[in-house]
């Protein structure tokens, strides 16, 4: 990861904060992107924008009991209740101003851990429903999904040459997105 961000700053001059740069490339649902940073990543590893993202739009709100509540704003659900998601953006407000202490720290990831789960759980209801699916045969997809890109990424790590050959691929695909885009 810390590669990836000094490779950012080399390529673009871009200041990548490592907390953000991490929200972007994990495994969890990312509810308000920096598209500055996602736009610099796709710059440095070579890729079309759209490769960072994978955008799923589902109509119909889904209650986490599984009920479609067509009457919801999917725009407008909030993970937390009211007063927990009060909190989790008080903390987050707070870290930006100063280091948060243990105890601050450990409600901030707690809450962060909920609102996530939350997420997630909500999404996996939207493609089940989407789909026609089981919720049960999304989770399974999604787990060989990461099972499968955490072998990749522990296989580049481990090959020098092959991450190489994977960096120089990506710079190709992003010379000719690039050239595609000024015609």
């Amino acid at each position: 990861m810390e590669d990836l961000r000094h490779r950012i700053v080399a390529d673009t001059g871009l200041e990548v904060n490592a907390r953000a740069l991490t929200s972007l490339v994990g495994d969890k649902r990312v509810m308000r992107p920096d598209i500055e940073i996602a736009g610099a990543t796709a710059a440095t590893l070579g890729v079309p924008f759209d490769d960072i993202f994978d955008v799923r739009v589902v109509p119909d709100a889904v209650e986490a009991n599984g009920h479609v509540d067509n009457g919801t704003d999917a725009g407008e659900w909030d993970p937390l209740d009211p007063e927990r998601s009060r909190c989790l953006d008080d903390l987050r407000a707070l870290r930006d101003e100063r280091d948060l202490d243990d105890e601050e720290s450990a409600e901030l990831h707690a809450l962060l851990d909920a609102s996530n789960r939350a997420v997630i759980e909500r999404g996996i209801q939207e493609i089940a429903q989407a789909q026609g699916i089981p919720a049960d045969r999304v989770r399974a997809e999604i787990m060989v999904d990461v099972e499968r890109s955490s072998a990749l990424w522990a296989a580049l790590k481990a090959d020098p040459a092959r991450m190489a050959e994977a960096v120089r691929e990506a710079k190709v695909r992003r010379r000719k997105a690039l050239a595609a885009n000024s015609h």
